[in-house]
């Protein structure tokens, strides 16, 4: 069955998480994709979630410094519909394949850039890795912690928000150039993708109410949230729920079987040491339930709830099957693997999973024969 993206040709020339990931899903719906990589292959590679994100393309080994790679490079761009990279501004044009130089060339074609800055003001230059975008766009001052001050964020949001920049980007440019016929430049960053997440929900901890840190602070002291995780029987975890809007028909303490508790209100204004004897009793309770047993209760008591599962068994869970959302793929380097599937269903053109991730330049001399090219275009001159 044809994919949707069938007969469009991408030239990925970027690193890194937000590139490879955005185009990831243009790949597996259909668009081929040709990873660009210098000699040596993309550095980026040495990160396990690199096996997931340069997935389901070929690659080639190009040394853009050189004639040969160049002239292969330009032969490629002949038979292209988009070419992405995650260079930093300038770098582009310094090896001939600036937008400008292109669009002389090869009218038709898209191209986008995905630095750590977009181009124009004073940071574009900088290095943009994605911790310092992190620092330079305000999210380590908006995440609250275990101390006031900056928290750096675990998850990558800068390049995770970016990568659906890229994709949603390079779709907008294909649609516009099917009612235009000409092709066009595309730009974002990690820093708009940082603040993609930001918009309209931005919080300055450092002057935020104490109310707001009790609420909110994900680590130490903890907040509520924290606080509505219990351990049950056999090691296993539960989470409530406090902000789902749900009338419960029991209350917590009554399906726990706690007797004589008070009422939240009653709760909140007792002393912090009334208030965690009645903790205690009921982590106490707690630990006397089965997980999945007590999840039912809640739910069928209206309450919102779920159960704490470490990662690896996101893999069987029941939703994750049901979305056809886990993939078998025969990495060429470690074997068999289980990844996440395919994000996006099409019902009428579903995407797939076209291939593990390439070893470096293992299709370098298949594409170069397409091209009608002999030899390297690795390296010399």
């Amino acid at each position: 069955m044809p994919q949707a993206l069938e007969g469009v040709r991408i030239l990925d020339l970027t690193w890194g998480i937000a590139g490879p990931h955005g185009v990831l899903l243009l790949a597996e719906h259909g668009a081929e994709v040709i990873k660009v990589e210098p000699p040596g292959g993309d550095p980026f590679r040495a990160y396990d979630g690199a096996r997931v994100w340069n997935r389901s393309r070929r690659s080639i080994e190009l040394d853009l410094k050189s004639d040969a790679g160049r002239t292969a490079f330009e032969a490629l761009l002949a038979t292209a519909d988009v070419v992405v990279d995650s260079f930093r501004p300038g770098v582009m044009e310094r090896l001939g394949f600036g937008y400008d130089a292109v669009r002389e060339r090869h009218p038709q074609l898209i191209t986008m850039t995905i630095p750590g800055y977009p181009d124009g003001p004073r940071y574009a230059g900088r290095p943009g890795y994605d911790a310092l975008v992190q620092a330079s766009s305000g999210q380590m001052w908006e995440q609250p912690g275990w101390r006031m001050g900056p928290i750096f964020l675990h998850m990558p949001m800068p390049s995770m928000g970016a990568f659906y920049l890229v994709s949603i980007g390079l779709m907008t440019a294909l649609l516009a150039r099917e009612r235009t016929g000409a092709g066009q430049h595309v730009e974002t960053s990690l820093f708009q993708g940082a603040l993609l997440y930001t918009t309209q929900i931005w919080q300055d901890v450092e002057r935020a109410t104490a109310p707001f840190h009790e609420l909110m602070g994900k680590s130490y002291p903890p907040g509520i949230h924290q606080q509505m995780i219990f351990e049950c029987k056999n090691r296993e975890y539960i989470h409530l729920s406090v902000m789902s809007g749900l009338t419960p028909l029991k209350t917590q303490d009554e399906i726990l079987g706690l007797p004589d508790a008070p009422d939240p209100y009653t709760f909140m204004a007792m002393p912090p040491e009334e208030r965690e004897k009645i903790n205690a009793a009921r982590r106490a309770e707690f630990l006397e339930w089965d997980r999945d047993t007590l999840v039912e209760e809640f739910r069928t008591n209206n309450h919102a709830a779920e159960a704490i599962i470490p990662p690896a068994e996101m893999f069987a869970h029941p939703q994750t099957i049901a979305n056809d959302l886990v993939a078998t793929v025969d990495d060429p380097d470690v074997g068999t693997t289980t990844q996440m599937g395919v994000p996006i269903h099409l019902l009428g053109t579903p995407g797939a999973v076209r291939g593990p991730q390439p070893r470096p330049g293992e299709h370098t001399a298949e594409i170069l024969a397409e091209l009608g090219l002999a030899g390297s275009a690795q390296g010399g001159n």
